[in-house]
C-alpha cells in the first residue's frame, strides 16, 4: 500500500473518530450549556435580587428612622430622608416583582430537574409569603412618615416600633433563601466540572488512538519519509525542552518536505517571538518597550528628571482588620487608581514595594522641563483619586461599618540620576538610580513628622511653581546627606488655591521667617494665627513645639536655621 493510500485511510479512520467523539461532546457541551445557562439565568441573578432585597429592607428602615430623627430639625433633611424612603419603597416593589417573575419562570423550565425544580418552587413559596409581607412592612415605615410630617412626633415613634416584627422575615429566613440558592448554584457548577472531566477524558481517549494508528501507518513507510520525519520529531523535541535547533534538511518535494519547509519557518518564528519575549519581559510600561526595541536594550544614562513615592499611611494596622481576600482587592483597587493618574500625567511607573509606589518622569515622555509640573499634577490628582477610593471603601473591603480609611503620603524630587536598565542577564528592569530617589523616599517618610501629605523638594517647586500651589515648611538635612535642602508642601494646582489656605500660608511665611532669626514671640505669633485656620495643620504645630524647645534650651549663636533628620 502506498504511502498516499496509507495517509488517506488513516484521514478516514481519525474523521470517523472524531465525527464520534465530537457527537458525544456535542451532547455533553449541551448539557453544560444548559446547565450554565440556568446559572446565568436563574440563580446568579435571584442571588443578586435577594441581597439587594435585603439591602433595601435595611434601607428603608434606616430613611424612616432618619427622617423620623431629622422632624425637630431642618425641614429639609426630613423631606429628603422622606422622598429617598419612597423611592426606596418603590425599589423593594420592583425588586420582589422582578424576583417573582424569574422564579416563576425558573419553577417551569424543564431544563432544570425535577428535583430541583421543587425545591426552587419552596423558595418562591417563601418569596411569595415576603412579598405579601412586604406592603405590611411598607405600610409602618408610611405611617411613620405622615405622622412625622404631621408633627406628630410621639405617634411616629411607636408607629416605628412595627419594623421590629419584621426582622425574623427579612433577617434569617431571607439569609435561609440565599444560603440554598448558593448551595444550588454550587452544585450546578459541580455537575459542569464533572461533565468536563470527561470531555477530558474523551480527549486523551482520542489522542490515544490517534498515536497508534500514526505509528502503525509510519512503520510501514518508505525509509526517506521515516527518516525526514524523525528529525523533525527530534527537532520538535528539541524545541520543547528549550534547546536550540538547526533548521530540518529538505530531502523532498512531496507532503513530508513541505512539512519540513514549514517546521523551518516555525523555527525562525519562535527564534524571533523568543527575542521579543525576552526584551518585553523586563519591563512592564509600553512606552518603555518601544523606545528599547527601538534603540537597543542595553542603555543608561544620566539625565534629569522627577522621582515619585508614596506610601499608605498606617497600612500594617489596616490589613491586620481585613482578611487576605480583603487586602488583595483594597490593594488591587489602590494600585489601579494612582497608575491611570501616573500614566494620564506622562509618569512612568518604576516598580510596587508592598504598599508602595515609585515611579518617575523624564524626557521624552515629559518634555523639557515638565517632568517636575507633570509629577506634581500628578500627585494632587492621586490624591482626589485617593478621596473617590475612600467612598467605596465599605464594598472594596466587605466592612459595611468602621471600614479602614487610607491616606497616602507622598514625596517628589528633582535632580540628576542615572535611568535605564539595571539588572542581571536574564533578569532587568528599567530603573532610577542616585541620590534624587533617595531624597524623594525620605521626603515621602519625613511627611510623619510634619503632619504632610506631599512634600517636595526646592528643584521640584523651582520648576513647577507656575503650575502649583505650595508653601515652604523647613530647611532640612536628611539622613545620609550634608547638604541642607528646603521643602515645600503641595497645596493645589495654581490659581486653585482656597482663600483660607492662602492666609494659612503667609502667616506660616511670616512665623518661618521670625523662627529663622530666632524671634520667637513673633514668629509664636505667627504660628498661632496659622491655627486660626487650621486648627490641625501639622507644620504649624511642629514649630510651636520647637518654640517652646528653643525657649528653653536656645539653638548656639551660629545657627542657621537648618533641622537635621538623622532617621530614614
Amino acid at each position: 500500500m502506498t504511502i498516499r493510500k496509507k495517509i488517506f485511510m488513516l484521514a478516514g479512520i481519525l474523521l470517523a473518530l472524531f465525527a464520534a467523539v465530537v457527537g458525544v461532546l456535542a451532547f455533553v457541551q449541551k448539557l453544560d450549556s444548559d446547565q450554565l445557562a440556568n446559572i446565568s439565568q436563574y440563580e446568579l441573578p435571584l442571588s443578586s435580587l435577594v441581597a439587594e432585597f435585603d439591602v433595601y429592607t435595611d434601607r428603608y428602615e434606616l430613611e424612616v428612622l432618619r427622617a423620623l430623627s431629622s422632624a425637630g430639625g431642618d425641614g429639609t433633611a426630613r423631606d429628603a430622608a422622606a422622598a429617598a424612603a419612597r423611592q426606596t419603597a418603590e425599589d423593594l416593589r420592583g425588586v420582589i416583582k422582578t424576583g417573582g417573575a424569574l422564579m416563576y419562570k425558573a419553577t417551569r423550565d424543564p431544563a432544570y430537574q425535577i428535583e430541583t425544580r421543587v425545591e426552587l418552587a419552596r423558595m418562591a413559596g417563601v418569596l411569595k409569603y415576603m412579598s405579601r409581607s412586604l406592603e405590611d412592612f411598607l405600610s409602618v415605615g408610611e405611617t411613620t412618615l405622615a405622622a412625622v410630617s404631621q408633627g406628630r412626633l410621639d405617634e411616629a415613634r411607636a408607629a416605628s416600633l412595627g419594623f421590629a416584627k419584621f426582622g425574623q422575615m427579612f433577617g434569617p429566613d431571607l439569609t435561609q433563601i440565599r444560603h440554598e440558592l448558593a448551595e444550588l448554584t454550587n452544585g450546578s457548577t459541580r455537575a459542569v466540572l464533572a461533565r468536563q472531566r470527561l470531555d477530558t477524558y474523551l480527549t486523551f481517549a482520542v489522542f490515544l488512538a490517534a498515536c497508534a494508528i500514526g505509528l502503525g501507518v509510519s512503520a510501514v513507510g518508505s525509509t526517506q519519509v521515516v527518516s525526514s520525519l524523525r528529525q523533525l520529531v527530534v527537532s520538535a523535541k528539541a524545541i520543547e525542552s528549550g534547546k536550540v535547533t538547526q533548521p530540518v534538511v529538505i530531502r523532498t518535494r512531496d507532503e513530508v518536505g513541505e512539512l519540513a519547509l514549514a517546521f523551518n519557518r516555525m523555527i525562525e518564528e519562535l527564534g524571533e517571538r523568543d527575542r521579543l519575549k525576552d526584551t518585553f519581559g523586563k519591563f512592564l510600561d509600553p512606552r518603555l518597550v518601544s523606545r528599547l526595541i527601538a534603540s537597543g536594550a542595553d542603555q543608561a544614562e544620566r539625565r534629569s528628571l522627577t522621582v515619585f513615592f508614596s506610601d499608605i499611611k498606617q497600612f500594617s494596622g489596616i490589613s491586620e482588620q481585613l482578611t487576605a481576600s480583603s487586602v488583595v482587592n483594597l490593594l488591587n483597587n489602590y494600585f489601579g487608581a494612582v497608575a491611570n493618574v501616573i500614566h494620564d500625567h506622562r509618569g512612568v511607573i518604576d516598580k510596587y514595594i508592598g504598599d508602595a509606589v515609585m515611579a518617575f518622569w523624564v524626557p521624552p515622555f515629559s518634555t523639557g522641563d515638565d517632568h517636575a509640573s507633570d509629577a506634581c499634577r500628578a500627585a494632587l490628582a492621586q490624591q482626589q483619586a485617593i478621596a473617590t477610593l475612600r467612598s467605596q471603601l465599605p464594598e472594596i473591603t466587605g466592612m459595611r461599618r468602621n471600614a479602614p480609611d487610607i491616606v497616602i503620603r507622598m514625596g517628589i524630587a528633582t535632580g540628576e540620576a542615572v535611568v535605564g536598565t539595571i539588572g542581571s542577564e536574564s533578569a532587568r528592569s528599567y530603573t532610577v538610580i542616585g541620590d534624587t530617589v533617595n531624597l524623594a523616599s525620605r521626603l515621602e517618610s519625613i511627611n510623619k513628622v510634619y503632619g504632610t501629605l506631599i512634600l517636595v523638594s526646592e528643584e521640584t517647586y523651582r520648576l513647577a511653581q507656575m503650575a502649583v500651589e505650595a508653601r515652604e515648611v523647613d530647611r532640612i538635612i536628611v539622613a545620609g546627606k550634608t547638604e541642607p535642602v528646603r521643602i515645600y508642601e503641595l497645596m493645589a494646582l495654581a490659581g486653585e488655591l482656597e482663600s483660607a489656605r492662602a492666609e494659612l500660608r503667609d502667616a506660616f511665611s511670616g512665623g518661618l521667617a521670625a523662627y529663622r532669626r530666632q524671634d520667637w514671640d513673633c514668629a509664636q505669633t505667627q504660628f498661632e494665627s496659622c491655627l486660626r485656620n487650621d486648627p490641625d495643620d501639622g507644620p504649624t504645630r511642629l514649630f510651636l513645639e520647637r518654640i517652646a524647645v528653643m525657649r528653653t534650651s536656645p539653638p548656639p549663636t551660629d545657627w542657621d536655621g537648618v533641622w537635621r533628620h538623622l532617621h530614614k
